[in-house]
C-alpha cells in the first residue's frame, strides 16, 4: 500500500503533465497557472520557514532541527538555502519571470531528493521527485524560449534585434526594488521578527504596485496596438 502511495506521487505528475501539455488550451493554461502557484507557494513557505527560525509554517516537509544545524556550524548555508528558496517562489508567482524561477528550482529539487536519500527519508523522495515533474513540465511548456539556451540561433543578430517587453524604466526599477526588500527583510530575523515582517511585507507592496503598474502599461499598449491595424487597412 505504502509503495503504491510513492508510485502514485510520481506517476499522478506525469499523468497531468502529459495530458495537459498534449491537449494544450484552456487546460495547458491551468495546468501551468496552477503548479507555478503551487511550487511557488511550497518555495516561499520552505524559506520564510528557515529564514524566520521555525516561526513561519512551511508548507512542506519535516520541522528543520537548528540545534543540529548548529551542532555541525550549517547556520549559513541554512540561510542561504532559505534565501534560495524565497527567490525561487516569488519569481514562480510572477508571470514575466517565471521561467527563471523553474530553471532555479530543478536543482533545488534535486539537492533536496538526494539530501533526503541520503538521509533515509521515507517517502520525501518520492514527494519531491514528483515536483521535480511538474517543474520540468513547466520548463516543457516553455520550451520556445528555453531552446536558445541548448541550441544556438541560426541568425543571432536577429534575435539580438527583436523588442524586448518591459516597461517604464522607473517602474522596473520600483519591481527590482521591491524584491530586493522582501529578500533583505528576510534576513532581519535576528534583529526582529516584527522588523521581518514589517520590512517584508513592506517590500511586497512595493512589488504589487510596480506589478499592477506594468500589466496596465502592457494592456493599454496591446489595446493601441489592435487600433492602429484598423486604421492602417483604412488607409491602404
Amino acid at each position: 500500500m505504502v509503495a503504491f502511495f510513492y508510485a502514485l506521487c510520481i506517476l499522478l505528475p506525469l499523468a497531468a503533465t502529459a495530458v495537459a501539455l498534449g491537449v494544450g488550451g484552456w487546460l495547458r493554461r491551468l495546468y501551468v497557472v496552477g503548479a507555478r502557484l503551487l511550487l511557488g507557494a511550497f518555495m516561499l513557505g520552505g524559506g520564510l520557514y528557515k529564514l524566520s527560525d521555525n516561526h513561519i509554517p512551511g508548507l512542506m516537509g519535516p520541522p528543520m532541527n537548528h540545534a543540529f544545524l548548529a551542532e555541525h556550524s550549517l547556520e549559513i548555508f541554512a540561510q542561504f538555502i532559505g534565501v534560495a528558496q524565497l527567490l525561487i517562489g516569488v519569481l514562480l508567482l510572477t508571470g514575466r519571470f517565471a521561467l527563471l524561477g523553474a530553471v532555479m528550482l530543478v536543482p533545488m529539487w534535486l539537492n533536496i531528493i538526494f539530501l533526503t536519500w541520503s538521509q533515509h527519508w521515507t517517502g520525501t523522495p518520492y514527494l519531491v521527485a514528483g515536483f521535480l515533474v511538474l517543474t520540468l513540465g513547466l520548463l516543457l511548456h516553455d520550451y520556445p524560449r528555453l531552446k536558445f539556451l541548448l541550441y544556438p540561433p541560426a541568425n543571432p543578430a536577429a534575435l539580438q534585434q527583436a523588442p524586448l517587453q518591459t516597461g517604464p524604466a522607473s517602474t522596473e526599477v520600483m519591481w527590482w526594488l521591491g524584491v530586493a526588500t522582501v529578500v533583505g527583510g528576510s534576513l532581519l530575523y535576528p534583529v526582529s521578527f516584527r522588523l521581518m515582517l514589517g520590512t517584508m511585507g513592506a517590500g511586497l507592496l512595493v512589488v504589487l504596485g510596480a506589478s499592477g503598474w506594468l500589466w496596465r502599461n502592457r494592456k493599454a499598449g496591446a489595446t493601441a496596438g489592435r487600433r492602429v491595424v484598423p486604421d492602417v487597412q483604412n488607409v491602404v
